[in-house]
């Protein structure tokens, strides 16, 4: 078999949004994978920007700068020339490579990111984040995140904020297809987090949901495969090494070998 006929045959569901999908559909497809693009969350601007402005106005203040995601990178750089600030001579932190890439395209060295694991956990293992007493810390995220990083930062001793410049949303318009009519034996589902997870269950009618419950579902953690079975998926989810692109399709590479 040609190595990229590896997936012929396979239905691959895609669920993030098409500017974060589009990598992963391309790189399926090449390998001869039938994708459905099935976004569950929506990306915009946080509709009350002004504490995303008044922190980022106090940027000179902080000794380094976390960047969530990718989309954290893209809505601050946005704001920030609007408020004509730079984020240069700061000490930034990435929470993994895409989030990497999003700041070194905007001309940004970063300082701090994971090896592995790309998760708040694993860039709370970095050694630049260890000893962070009396320091000030800016995390720039979307709204209603989780807070173990920013706890864990403030127990070591640092004071931290947040400037939230987006806000994930349902779809106000699902994607038309039908899930429940895909082979179930030869479909995986890519989940890249727990609200993904969620989403997926609730954007779902009662066929689909039915059809969802031994499904395939191929995820970036543990926790986001903990949240799966809450949920309702009753199969055990496959878990990637992180939730990269290169780590999520050698899961499914994985998966369609067995």
């Amino acid at each position: 078999m040609h190595t990229h006929d590896q997936l012929t045959g396979k239905t691959v569901i895609v669920t993030r949004p098409l500017a974060q999908a589009q990598n992963m559909c391309e790189s399926l497809e090449r390998y001869q994978a039938t994708v459905v693009h099935f976004p569950v969350i929506s990306i915009t601007a946080a509709k009350n920007i002004e504490p995303a402005e008044n922190a980022l106005k106090k940027l000179k203040t902080y000794n380094t700068v976390i960047f969530i995601s990718a989309n954290a990178v893209h809505y601050s750089m946005d704001l920030a020339q609007q408020l004509s600030l730079s984020f240069k001579d700061k000490q930034l932190a990435a929470v993994g490579p895409a989030t990497k890439m999003a700041l070194e395209s905007y001309g940004h060295s970063v300082n701090i990111v994971p090896t592995t694991g790309f998760t708040s956990e694993a860039l709370l293992n970095h050694k630049s984040l260890c000893q962070v007493k009396g320091q000030k810390i800016l995390i720039v995220r979307g709204q209603s995140g989780r807070e173990h990083l920013r706890q864990e930062l403030e127990s070591r001793g640092a004071e931290v904020n947040y400037a939230e410049v987006y806000q994930r949303q349902l779809p106000t318009q699902r994607a038309k297809i039908d899930l429940s009519v895909l082979p179930k034996e030869d479909t995986a589902i890519l989940s890249y987090s727990v609200e993904t997870v969620q989403n997926l269950w609730s954007l779902c009618n009662q066929d689909e949901k039915h059809w969802l419950t031994n499904a395939t579902l191929i995820v970036g953690s543990e926790r986001i495969a903990k949240a799966a079975s809450s949920v309702g998926f009753a199969k055990k989810p496959i878990i990637a090494e992180n939730s990269s692109d290169e780590a999520m399709l050698n899961a499914v590479i994985g998966w369609a070998k067995n």
